[in-house]
C-alpha cells in the first residue's frame, strides 16, 4: 500500500479533509499518535511477504513511527514483554489467539511478524538487505501498468498447495493458474483495478477468460435493475494473450466518495 500515492489521489484527499476538519476523528488520530506512536497520516507505505502460511508473514510500515512512543506503550502494559535482538528492542503481545511480535527501527520504520525469525528477516528486508519477493516476471510487469498505483498485490501460487490446506474454489486457482497479480490506482477521474493472472495452459486460460467474461454479463444484467451498480461500474474489459489474461474495471470517484461520505456520516 503507496499511502504517499493515495493521499495525492482524489478520494485520498477527501478523506484527509474530512479527518481534518471532523474534531472527533481528529481528537481519535492524535490520541494514537500520542499513545501508539504511529501517526498514519505520515506513513509512506505497508508492505506485506508471506509464503501463505495461516498467521505467519511480515509487515513493514514506513513512515510516522516513533520509536519513543512505540517503546512507552509496550512498557505500560503487562501483557507486552520485551526481548532483544541484538541491541533492538522486540516486543511481544500474549493476548489475543494469536501471538504477535513487533519492533519499531528509529528511522521511522515498524517491523511486524508471529516471532523472533520474521522480525529479525523483516528487518533486513526494512534495510534492504533480505530476499523479499522474488523477480518473477508477473511482478515486474504488474508494478508498470499503473502510473502511480495506491495498493498492490503478488501471489506467486506455485507450491501454495504443499504450505497451506486449500478448499476446493482455491485448489483449482492453484492448479491451473502459475501467478496473479493486482493493482489499483486513481487515473483520469476513475478508481482503475487492472488484475492479471499467468495460467500454466492455454486451454485454461481460455477456460478462466471464458469464466470472467460470464460474471461480467451477469453483472450487466444487474445493472439494468440497480442504479449503485451502474453508477459505478464506468466500464470492464477481459483480454487474453497466450495464457495470460487481463481484467481491467473503471470505478466512478464520484460515486466512491459519496459512499464514503455518507458512511462517515453514519459513523460519527
Amino acid at each position: 500500500m503507496d499511502f504517499d500515492s493515495m493521499r495525492n489521489s482524489d478520494v485520498g484527499m477527501f478523506l484527509e479533509d474530512s479527518f481534518e476538519n471532523n474534531p472527533e476523528i481528529k481528537s481519535k488520530i492524535d490520541e494514537m499518535v500520542s499513545t501508539y506512536g504511529i501517526d498514519l497520516r505520515k506513513a509512506s507505505n505497508f508492505t506485506m511477504y508471506g509464503s501463505g502460511e495461516k498467521h505467519k508473514g511480515i509487515g513493514i510500515l514506513e513512515g510516522g513511527v516513533n520509536a519513543s512512543n512505540v517503546e512507552k506503550f509496550a512498557d505500560s502494559k503487562d501483557f507486552i514483554s520485551e526481548t532483544k535482538l541484538g541491541k533492538q528492542s522486540v516486543f511481544s503481545v500474549e493476548k489475543g489467539r494469536h501471538p504477535m511480535t513487533y519492533t519499531a527501527l528509529k528511522k521511522g520504520k515498524m517491523i511486524f511478524g508471529p516471532n523472533h525469525d520474521y522480525i529479525s528477516e523483516g528487518i533486513l528486508m526494512a534495510k534492504g538487505k533480505g530476499t523479499g519477493a522474488s523477480d518473477h516476471p508477473l511482478l515486474t510487469s504488474l508494478s508498470t501498468l499503473l502510473p502511480n498505483p495506491g495498493f498492490m498485490f503478488f501471489a506467486n501460487l506455485e507450491g501454495a498447495g504443499n504450505v497451506v490446506e486449500l478448499d476446493p474454489r482455491a485448489k483449482f486457482m492453484t492448479e491451473h493458474i502459475d501467478s496473479c497479480g493486482l493493482t489499483i490506482g486513481e487515473i483520469g477521474g476513475t478508481l482503475k483495478v487492472v488484475g492479471i493472472m499467468q495460467v500454466k495452459s492455454q486451454e485454461s486460460s481460455v477456460q478462466i477468460e471464458n469464466m470472467i467474461k460470464g460474471g461480467f454479463a451477469m453483472m450487466e444484467m444487474r445493472k439494468a435493475d440497480d442504479r449503485r451498480i451502474s453508477d459505478l461500474i464506468l466500464g470492464h474489459a477481459v483480454n487474453r494473450t497466450s495464457n495470460t489474461v487481463r481484467v481491467e474495471m473503471d470505478l466512478s470517484i464520484e460515486v466512491i466518495i459519496d459512499h464514503l461520505e455518507k458512511q462517515m456520516k453514519k459513523a460519527v
